[in-house]
């Protein structure tokens, strides 16, 4: 009876133990089976992050071979500037078992970056520490395209890629903040209008007008370029910045930081009148056009920002009703100084060309 109870345990054993190696194999062929055919990117790591699965999502997604991806650690392919989330993430996942989705950036065979979003999965041993990790990834690299162009034509002009006057005012703002707490922040708007556009749109078409705006963007890009500088006729007057942004229309505002005097803007404007009014061809004809440029100067008389740009868009009119094709500032006694020492710079640059100083 004793010998029966015996084969009876024995048999019981086996057939526990084939129970559990049939349970593991299948097991083993259905995460075969869910990892080869996934669109994912499924890989099995040990604590070190050694690699000691990939998914064939890796080769059609990444470009790299099972042997290659061996060869390398898991951290190797991941842009230097994101191996740190990565690395705390991996080990936040350790300690607590569970891990958090997060995103970042890992080199493809073919020299680019791709953008993975990621979540890791925990596999403990016997003694109920933690020995690998399951990550499972998925290219969303279109999706952050999509996003961030999303982002960028809801600041930008869709005609020009120049700002717009969404960003323009954030700027504008931004600046206006910093400088009402340091009043020697010197910065300036200036508002330019194409004279006589609308005459362009209704002779010529709305298609050619469309030619002139994205030029004459181009235009006044060259003229804020090279480090944001602004020449002048022997030297260049430096500036710590500036943003140029198409309001709308034929109306472009540029904002100044760095500027001493009104003179250094009225300078700016010159440029840009000078820039404008090179003529252009479009489909095969000459199409000529002028600009009025109104300034403002920034103080800390302004309560809000958007008044900067209200004083600039009257000067602006005003250089428009005085024939166009000329510079204003806002603060008329500004304007005279302006111009004033414009003429003073102009005329003793031609009286030491003429040899008319007479030294004592």
């Amino acid at each position: 009876m004793v010998l029966g109870a015996l084969l009876i345990l024995l048999l019981y054993q086996q057939l526990r133990v084939y129970r559990i190696v049939r349970e593991s194999k299948e097991r083993e062929e259905l995460f075969q089976i869910v990892t080869e055919n996934a669109a994912d990117m499924i890989a099995l790591v040990d604590v070190k992050g050694h690699r000691l699965y990939n998914s064939p999502a890796y080769r059609r997604i990444l470009g790299y071979t099972a042997a290659e991806l061996g060869e390398t650690s898991s951290f190797e392919q991941i842009h230097p500037d994101d191996r740190f989330k990565v690395l705390e993430a991996s080990r936040e996942a350790r300690a607590t078992g569970v891990g958090r989705k997060l995103e970042y950036r890992i080199h493809h065979k073919d020299g680019t970056w791709r953008v993975l979003e990621s979540i890791a999965s925990t596999v403990r041993d016997q003694k109920g520490a933690v020995s690998k990790m399951v990550i499972v990834n998925r290219d969303v690299t279109e999706r952050k395209r999509a996003e961030e162009q999303l982002e960028h034509n809801s600041f930008h002009d869709e005609l020009t890629g120049l700002p717009n006057r969404r960003l323009f005012l954030d700027r504008l703002q931004h600046m206006f903040a910093r400088a009402q707490r340091s009043p020697e922040r010197q910065y300036a708007v200036l508002f330019v209008d194409l004279d006589g556009f609308k005459m362009i749109n209704d002779t010529m078409s709305p298609k050619v007008g469309d030619q002139v705006i994205i030029e004459m963007g181009r235009r006044l890009s060259a003229c804020l370029r090279d480090q944001d500088t602004v020449s002048r006729p022997q030297d260049r007057l430096p500036l710590k910045s500036a943003i140029l942004s198409r309001m709308g229309g034929d109306e472009f505002t540029i904002l100044l930081e760095g500027v001493s005097d009104p003179s250094d803007t009225m300078r700016a404007g010159r440029r840009i009148l000078s820039a404008v009014a090179e003529p252009l061809l479009v489909d095969g004809r000459e199409v000529r056009t002028s600009a009025s440029v109104g300034i403002a100067m920034g103080s800390t008389s302004y309560t809000e920002a958007d008044e900067l740009l209200q004083d600039a868009d009257v000067a602006m009119r005003r250089a428009k009703a005085m024939g166009g094709s000329r510079c204003e500032v806002f603060d008329e006694a500004m304007h005279t100084r302006a111009v004033n020492r414009l003429k003073l710079e102009a005329e003793l640059r031609e009286a030491m060309e003429k040899r008319q100083f007479r030294i004592y």
